[in-house]
């Protein structure tokens, strides 16, 4: 028997731009020193459209290992 069961596979909806907005506000309207990382592969909206919208709006993305996008 094993001890772990096995690897769950998303199989979800991929989130929106109203889903990411939400999580920046959600994170941004607290005090304090502020940042959110998402995995971007969990969106439908291209890596690079992402980090285009998200500079134009005032934040600043980085790559942040392999899958993730870290806001400031």
């Amino acid at each position: 028997m094993s001890k772990l069961d096995p690897r769950p596979n998303y199989k979800g909806p991929l989130h929106s731009w109203d889903t990411l907005n939400q999580q920046l506000k959600s994170t941004f309207n607290q005090p304090g020193d502020n940042f959110l990382v998402i995995d971007f592969r969990k969106f439908s909206i291209p890596k690079e459209e992402i980090i285009a919208e998200a500079e134009k709006q005032g934040y600043k993305v980085s790559l942040h290992e392999d899958h993730y996008l870290k806001f400031e």
